[in-house]
């Protein structure tokens, strides 16, 4: 995908987020007010207040498993435009309920389909983005969204405020009617396909709950969401309860989500950079103490003041936790990765609403408030038993650098041996391989410097110290081999061992540019890199093929002793070489194998 299209795209599939988030912004707002105005005063008063979140929760958990299935297996363009024409039917459906019931089954619609809209805009966005920038890709995403929950609820609280609430529903209906023709016109299909083998739906699912990051990830998204219903369902009422008119209840929802989805496009940036797990233990635990400071204020700018902490909070780690799927699974499952994670997330809504109002019955908005405390809280404790699915590798484009200046040295050598199997002498072969082997010696200097003086823990940096190591002998194996080599002339060497020279050299030629393929894009996805690592495995069979046809073939020359020790040497040192190659990719899967989270 060109990058130009790739820009338009994303931003379409932004604005259409950000006006999906408008119009729930408006319910966020004002939905508890005008579900409490179709029933008196009883028992389940606070259940019943939020049953449409419930409903919302139930269905738009289900939705998110029906985006990632349908953006894997017809497209992502689909499951969004999918996604905002339910969305516009259930704000008609909002608008013109007469009774609880049909504003259950309208709010039951509008889940299902920000279900679809959300998931297929967070994968668009991903891809769009690229796979090293998840983070800030999905930090956009929930920073679209978030920013139109928070004009939809000023938007709601003020209409609410001079005419009346149903009235704010209009907004809606506006926002979405916005977000269908974007959708349609604006977001091209970022699909990809991977050219391998199609992975079985119930298969890719449980391949992501197989790994123990993932599952992890999951239960904290519902976590997240369970205490997002307090904030959308209760909090509105517990401040009514305390005096404040319509218009304080949706500008004070406004605060929380606007500072979370100013911080959002930083805080995925920054993961993307230091990592996942800080951002996220550090949101989990600012959202538990704002959370427990609403319930202890009653000043309202003292309300007002938690409620952007609770936002910031928020924003950092709500869109770190889906960046930890787009990381973890490979493409060819990426989207139904995170329409489960959605789903997860999701139905969090519902536990929510099943335990918030079944507990705020019993011990009243202070128990609701307590216990979503002490859940985030403990939330924040199990986030680093997960794996760290973007490690902090400051010396990483260096490594890339010092791999590249390797292989060409690899590349001038292997020209010296295809000339020197054609009955050619080339010196300017010769003076590269020297040249490239001090570049990169010059290099590897630079990232043990780099490296020491780095955050990263003493063990990552001796993995990236033996890697770069094990790369730096393959360049000095290249140059002692064209050394011995450069003593012998093409006339001094067997026509049959010039033949399997230049078999040779195409395959060092192969393997040595699969090496560097695997640590370009180790960072970037770990999964393909380990591919290319099992190619380098066959590769080198086929190598230790010709070395031996070589080796048995030098058994019955006859030529000064001299000069067949010189060839000798070239050939082992070859396969030295080649060795080295291996042994850096053995380095490299154990690199690969630490840090990725997804289960092989």
């Amino acid at each position: 995908m060109r990058k130009e299209e790739a820009r338009k795209i994303a931003i379409a599939a932004a604005m259409t987020a950000l006006s999906i988030g408008t119009g729930m912004g408006v319910q966020r707002a004002v939905l508890p007010l005008y579900v409490s105005g179709f029933i008196g005063r009883t028992l389940s008063y606070l259940f019943i207040v939020l049953l449409p979140i419930l409903s919302f929760g139930a269905f738009k958990g289900l939705a998110d498993l029906l985006a990632g299935y349908l953006a894997d297996r017809l497209g992502r363009k689909v499951a969004v435009v999918l996604g905002t024409s339910l969305f516009f039917v259930g704000t008609l459906l909002l608008i013109y309920s007469a009774d609880l019931l049909t504003v259950a089954v309208a709010t039951l619609v509008m889940g299902w389909s920000q279900g679809l809209v959300d998931s297929g805009v967070m994968i668009v966005l991903s891809e769009a983005g690229g796979r090293e920038r998840h983070g800030l890709s999905l930090g956009i995403m929930e920073a679209s969204v978030y920013g139109g929950y928070t004009a939809g609820s000023f938007l709601g609280g003020y209409i609410s405020e001079i005419r009346n609430v149903p009235d704010a529903f209009y907004v809606t209906l506006a926002a979405s009617a916005l977000a269908l023709i974007l959708s349609v016109v604006g977001i091209g299909e970022t699909r990809v396909e991977t050219g391998g083998g199609e992975i079985p739906t119930l298969r890719a699912y449980s391949l992501c709950l197989r790994s123990g990051t993932l599952r992890l990830t999951y239960l904290l998204g519902h976590v997240a969401q369970f205490s997002d219903a307090l904030i959308w369902g209760l909090l509105p009422l517990y401040l009514s309860s305390l005096g404040y008119g319509v218009a304080e209840i949706g500008f004070i929802q406004g605060l929380n989500t606007l500072s979370w989805a100013i911080l959002m496009p930083f805080s995925g940036r920054i993961s993307d950079v230091f990592g996942r797990r800080l951002p996220i233990f550090m949101g989990f635990s600012i959202k538990a103490l704002s959370i427990y400071a609403m319930n202890s204020v009653r000043d309202p700018l003292l309300m007002a003041l938690a409620s952007i902490t609770l936002g910031l909070g928020v924003g950092l780690y709500y869109p770190i936790l889906p960046a930890i799927s787009a990381d973890a699974a490979p493409p060819a499952v990426r989207g139904r990765s995170m329409g489960l994670y959605t789903s997860f997330r999701d139905f969090g809504y519902m536990t929510g609403a099943i335990a918030l109002g079944t507990v705020g019955e019993v011990y009243g908005f202070e128990g609701t408030f307590v216990l979503t405390a002490l859940l985030m809280g403990l939330g924040s404790f199990l986030i680093f038993l997960m794996k760290e699915t973007r490690p902090f590798w400051p010396a990483y484009d260096m490594v890339v650098d010092h791999a590249s200046k390797v292989i060409r040295a690899v590349e001038s050598f292997a020209s010296m041996v295809s000339s020197y199997s054609r009955g050619v002498r080339d010196e300017d072969d010769f003076r590269l391989v020297k040249e490239y082997e001090r570049q990169a010696d010059e290099v590897r200097v630079a990232i043990d410097r780099q490296l020491w003086l780095s955050s990263l823990s003493g063990q990552d940096k001796a993995d990236f110290a033996r890697l770069v190591g094990r790369v730096d002998r393959i360049a000095s194996f290249a140059l002692g081999a064209s050394r011995r080599l450069r003593t012998l002339d093409p006339e001094d060497i067997p026509p049959r061992i010039r033949e399997l020279m230049g078999e040779m050299a195409k395959v060092s030629r192969w393997i040595s540019n699969r090496l560097f393929r695997a640590i370009e894009v180790m960072r970037e996805d770990i999964e393909s890199s380990l591919e290319i690592v099992s190619e380098i495995d066959a590769l080198e069979s086929v190598f230790d093929e010709l070395h031996q046809q070589a080796m048995e073939e030098l058994l019955h020359v006859e030529m000064h002793v001299v000069k067949l020790m010189n060839l000798r040497d070239f050939v082992e040192l070859f396969e030295n070489m080649i060795d080295a190659v291996e042994d850096a990719s053995d380095v490299l899967r154990v690199i690969a194998f630490k840090h990725m989270a997804w289960p092989v």
